[in-house]
């Protein structure tokens, strides 16, 4: 037994120093540089604060992901549900900026659990709590350093999506948001 645990373990430590020295090459420069830009991309999507291009983004990014990553049938059933739930989110979006339909979906809505404050739980709200949790479990994937940091960038952005998902929730219901909430230490005259 000791001998098959051993021949792991050389393998396994072969697989990384493969990996080490693909990073210096050719190839691995250019896919840092591509990764670079990616990220940089994604922050100025999320600087821009517009719900629309964040989720076009994103979108874009899982059909991406799909298209060229998907490698099981398990990986390629996630990444279409995640595709297919974008696109409902944007309809979302369309739906909670019409004040009069989305007070009918807030109608739908009037058991205790299905509200989150004042708010309805509606599917908009559910789909931005999948994603960011099928993003962070892509972060904790063995993935490059610049893949993660794509990953935070993208899960920062769907976070100011949701905040502004919020938002027009409030407008639509003709409902003030709380206001904001004082963490330690602040507005004690400190």
């Amino acid at each position: 037994m000791a001998g098959l645990i051993d021949k792991l373990l050389g393998a396994t430590v072969a697989k990384y120093g493969f990996a080490l020295e693909r990073q210096t090459s050719v190839a691995g420069l250019g896919y840092e540089a591509a990764g670079m830009q990616q990220l940089s991309q994604v922050k100025s999507i999320g600087k821009s604060n517009s719900i629309d291009d964040i989720l076009t983004a994103e979108f874009y990014l899982m059909a991406l992901e799909r298209e060229n990553l998907a490698n099981s049938p398990a990986m390629r059933r996630s990444l279409d549900m995640a595709v297919a739930e974008i696109k409902i989110l944007q309809k979302m979006v369309e739906r909670v900026r019409e004040p009069e339909t989305y007070q009918k979906i807030d109608l739908d809505h009037e058991r205790p659990k299905d509200r989150t404050g004042p708010l309805p739980n509606d599917s908009g709200r559910q789909i931005f709590r999948s994603h960011l949790a099928r993003l962070l479990n892509q972060d904790k994937a063995p993935l490059d350093l610049i893949d993660k940091k794509i990953i935070d960038a993208r899960r920062a952005n769907m976070r100011t999506a949701e905040k502004a998902y919020i938002a027009l929730q409030h407008s639509a219901l003709g409902i003030a948001p709380a206001p904001p909430n004082k963490g330690r230490g602040q507005g004690m005259g400190l």
